[in-house]
């Protein structure tokens, strides 16, 4: 539209409203202005004429007239019409359409149907009952002290772990407690089992650290291979209790062995415990941090228990690695949601954790005989029968490739295992039906 006529301008906006004239009339030219009805360069009818039309004080028109020239939509010269200065132009190029980056299915992940739905919904309502005032403030950076206190109780209880609340610190996941630990722990190399979870890989391979390769055997990782005093490495990272992805646990003598080793060289141990609570009781040793807690970081999360999904795991530290922590997370994130670890206490506290863990036990035991059973007489599960995958070792890496992609094709995800000394496949149990 280039006309300067004020009719032809206002017929398509009615009358105006009884009040706030001025911001309707404001709305109805930036509307014509952005629609491309008024286009650069376009005069606009006098303010005398254009309130006449649209019925309205010719004191609104003026107003409106230089709130749009300090906008920059018009411009206005003395005794003359505004002009149009801007309009919808080209604009800014077409966003690409959202997609998912979610990770395709694996191996290592629970069965979301099994999901304890009414207890997480009664823990919610218990957390947002009690939440106070303070809660919704910015919460401590190393977790809210509820749940701090109920994970010192319950990891205590449940697998012999030696803390104080404020040695626990809650993060977003066992990867995002690797980010912390590679950043706080200042260790400039750090050991990991050979094979391991290519998750813990791909992440310490990404931060600025130096990962040094040690065998697993029958026993699980030998702490010989680790070197002399010091021998290089600043920490190692362990899966004890069920060594990912061979199912092996560390043995006892070896368990004491690498404790005195990192001990007399001043190496930090720390233990991925990701799936231990759902062992049968006597199936797993207690963590080994209970053996060394000034030694020993303990790490776990919600990830394997419930769902990856809810993103929430922890942190136990000796106290001069818990205040690096909050420092650290203070610096950068500054914590987990409030309500989120309340619902988490609350499901400790009523026991409904402790319920769901019981029923995914026997859920998984039943599962993981199934996969047995169909493998047989080929193939035998190997490892600890414990978590949501299992291990089925191989002669080789052809076979291993053969077995995946028969069970992948079968609806049941399972990859192979990249080491000559453990060929075979990890399969999902969460999927067996």
């Amino acid at each position: 539209m280039t006309s300067d006529s004020a009719a032809e301008l206002a017929t398509p906006w009615g009358p105006p409203p009884a009040t706030a004239k001025a911001a309707w009339l404001r709305g109805r030219l930036i509307e014509a202005i952005l629609g491309g009805r008024l286009l650069p360069g376009a005069i606009l009818p006098g303010a005398r004429d254009l309130a006449r039309t649209v019925g309205i004080a010719r004191g609104t028109a003026d107003a409106v007239y230089a709130q749009l020239q300090d906008e920059g939509f018009i411009r206005s010269e003395p005794r003359r019409r505004p002009i149009v200065t801007g309009g919808p132009g080209r604009g800014a190029p077409a966003l690409a359409p959202p997609s998912s980056a979610a990770p395709p299915p694996s191996p290592g992940v629970p069965d979301p149907a099994l999901f304890p739905h009414r207890a997480w919904a009664a823990a919610t309502r218990t957390a947002l009952a009690g939440l106070s005032d303070r809660d919704l403030g910015y919460p401590d950076a190393a977790g809210h002290p509820q749940l701090r206190a109920r994970l010192a109780d319950w990891l205590a209880r449940t697998r012999g772990v030696v803390a104080e609340p404020d040695q626990i610190h809650v993060t977003g996941g066992v990867s995002h407690a690797m980010w912390l630990l590679t950043t706080v722990l200042g260790a400039a190399t750090w050991a990991v089992e050979r094979p391991c979870s290519p998750g813990t890989m791909h992440h310490l391979v990404r931060r600025p650290v130096g990962v040094a390769e040690v065998p697993v055997d029958g026993d699980g990782l030998d702490p010989a291979g680790l070197g002399g005093a010091g021998g290089g490495t600043g920490a190692v990272m362990i899966t004890p209790s069920h060594q990912y992805p061979t199912g092996v646990q560390l043995s006892a003598a070896r368990r004491r062995t690498l404790v005195d080793s990192c001990l007399a060289a001043g190496r930090w141990i720390v233990e991925d415990d990701y799936d231990s609570h759902l062992a049968a009781p006597g199936v797993v040793p207690a963590a080994v941090q209970a053996l060394a807690p000034d030694l020993v970081v303990f790490t776990g999360s919600l990830s394997k228990l419930l769902a990856p999904g809810l993103r929430l795991g922890w942190i136990v530290a000796p106290p001069s690695v818990a205040d690096r922590l909050r420092e650290q997370r203070e610096d950068s994130d500054l914590g987990v949601s409030a309500v989120l670890q309340l619902t988490v206490a609350a499901l400790i506290e009523s026991g409904g954790l402790d319920q769901h863990l019981r029923r995914a036990r026997r859920v998984y035991d039943e599962r993981r005989r199934r996969l047995a059973d169909r493998l047989a007489p080929a193939h035998v599960l190997g490892g600890a029968p414990v978590g949501v995958h299992a291990f089925a070792p191989t002669a080789e890496a052809a076979a291993s490739a053969v077995l995946v992609r028969g069970l992948t094709d079968a609806g049941i995800p399972a990859s192979a295992v990249d080491d000559d000394r453990h060929p075979g496949a990890v399969i999902s149990v969460a999927a067996v039906r």
